[in-house]
């Protein structure tokens, strides 16, 4: 880390927080439980608890819609589903094509209130195994669910370029970063590898697999970022696909998901192994790459 940069957990001992977002709008961070079976929210003093959803639900990722309401992603109980602020159920969606979906991981909303998501795939055979059963949809704010892509080997945390020109997903199982082009009516260019991550991997040996990048975000620059599961790091990758900073987390090897609070050039990350919350601040435009 720069010396102007600091590294600050603001919470620990929670139950393998994920899915963190910041609410410009409610001046507060959300972010959920997988274990825990909750939706939380920091507000810069505490963390309170918003609702649980469905018994046995699994939140895994979390975002907001336009209106206000919670995206999740019920990774346990294979569904993504659209909750009011008082966790109220309005909207959940099963399988794709009459096809059920196998784990709903991750999510990313555009500015028209668009979802995309990844259906990464079950615990044992697709994670453990590291079967390419994953795909990635989008969910336009009016029309039929679409897909991106399939045959992924667990793809987890997305991000949407300030343009909204390119889709980032992670690939975890892979250990890399891909893009998608973003073309006009609901299609998609191919896939292309943005960025292959490094193989440091703080696991013990036989946890080894799990070494890959879980959620992403976007920065006030455009960079990306994603939250390095088993390097215990967060790595700032350049628009062109460029290395431009590695941030080591102080505890813990198995940071989850990331977001950043744009006008405060806040970053939050959350982490698994000790149940942690980290705020970082200070992070700056850096000029040039670091590769």
């Amino acid at each position: 880390m720069n010396r102007s940069e600091r590294m600050d957990i603001l919470v620990e001992g929670l139950s393998f927080p994920e899915g963190p977002t910041w609410s410009e709008r409610d001046q507060r961070l959300y972010f959920v439980e997988w274990q825990g079976n909750r939706v939380l929210s920091w507000d810069g003093r505490r963390v309170a608890q918003i609702f649980s959803p469905e018994p046995g639900g699994g939140p895994s990722g979390l975002g907001l819609s336009p209106e206000g309401n919670f995206w999740l992603c019920l990774y346990d109980a294979r569904k993504l589903a659209l909750y009011s602020p008082r966790g109220d159920p309005l909207l959940e969606i099963t399988d794709f094509q009459g096809r059920p979906f196998r784990g709903v991981c991750d999510l990313a909303v555009d500015s028209r209130g668009g979802v995309y998501f990844t259906d990464s795939g079950d615990f044992e055979d697709d994670w453990r195994k590291g079967q390419p059963a994953g795909s990635v949809y989008f969910l336009p704010p009016s029309g039929e669910l679409l897909c991106v892509d399939t045959g992924l080997r667990f793809p987890n945390g997305l991000a949407v370029s300030p343009d909204e020109s390119h889709l980032y997903v992670n690939e975890h199982r892979k250990n890399r970063t891909l893009v998608y082009d973003l073309l006009a009516e609901g299609r998609f260019g191919p896939r292309r590898v943005f960025f292959t991550h490094d193989n440091l991997n703080l696991l013990e040996q036989q946890s080894a697999y799990e070494l890959g990048p879980d959620g992403s975000c976007l920065d006030w620059d455009g960079c990306i970022w994603a939250a390095h599961f088993g390097g215990g790091k967060l790595v700032q990758m350049s628009p062109d696909g460029c290395l431009r900073r590695l941030l080591y987390l102080h505890r813990g090897r198995k940071p989850t998901n990331l977001t950043c609070c744009l006008p405060k050039r806040l970053l939050y990350a959350t982490e698994a192994e000790f149940g942690l919350l980290y705020q970082i601040a200070g992070i700056g435009t850096i000029e040039g790459d670091s590769r």
